[in-house]
């Protein structure tokens, strides 16, 4: 059976989607050395209802140092403090006033220490290429197999802890769709999270934005 979708992003996707955005781009900039895990969570939590949102569909995940291994709902951010050369990660879940769902992960760096920045890098170029290989309709393990091909390419090994890469995003809900992973042949229509996440034993890294598959064509939804 076929679902029709429109070609365009909804304006309510496009407002939640931004409000993520902008809430993760806000707490990687202004992350501090000396600050815990569970004060960048408040402050991103705050940040949620004073640029407009009414709450969060999930936790706020937030994790420094080895806390980036994981990224996870059930994942609690805890005491560790953000140092001065570490990694950091926000994903933030906020939900607009109409309803709508967003979810943004973005990771920073403090310091100049070489293999981060590194792996930063390379999960920005990851992400980047997989982005681009985006087409309405391919269906999820598609995806899910550009994302590995680049991966191969690294030292790097896929962190997520259900081997996946993303999921399809609603109004009001999310996973309807399933994840973008290996398994997954469902065609990918209307939104999905794209969210690459790898790493060694050390640290992760992440990035994560919304992508709409329209009927004729795909939006990265910023």
């Amino acid at each position: 059976m076929n679902v029709h979708v429109e070609d365009d992003p909804p304006e309510g996707l496009i407002e939640a989607q931004r409000l993520a955005i902008r809430i993760a781009e806000a707490i990687a900039a202004d992350a501090q050395p000396g600050e815990t895990e569970i004060e960048v969570r408040d402050r991103a939590d705050r940040y949620v209802k004073d640029l407009g949102g009414i709450g969060v569909w999930t936790p706020t995940t937030i994790g420094f140092g080895q806390g980036t291994l994981s990224c996870f709902p059930t994942d609690k951010p805890s005491l560790r403090v953000l140092w001065n050369l570490d990694l950091g990660m926000i994903d933030v879940h906020p939900i607009t006033q109409t309803g709508w769902w967003g979810d943004c992960t973005r990771t920073f760096i403090r310091g100049g220490n070489p293999a981060q920045a590194k792996a930063l890098e390379t999960v920005d170029a990851i992400h980047a290429t997989v982005l681009a290989s985006v087409t309405p309709g391919m269906r999820a393990c598609d995806l899910f197999a550009v994302f590995l091909r680049e991966l191969e390419r690294t030292p790097y090994v896929l962190l997520d802890r259900l081997s996946n890469i993303g999921h399809s995003l609603s109004a009001s809900s999310s996973y309807d769709g399933g994840y973008i992973d290996a398994w997954n042949s469902t065609p990918m229509t209307g939104a999905w999270a794209i969210e690459p996440f790898i790493g060694n034993h050390l640290f992760g890294v992440k990035r994560e934005d919304v992508v709409w598959f329209g009927q004729r064509n795909c939006t990265i939804v910023q």
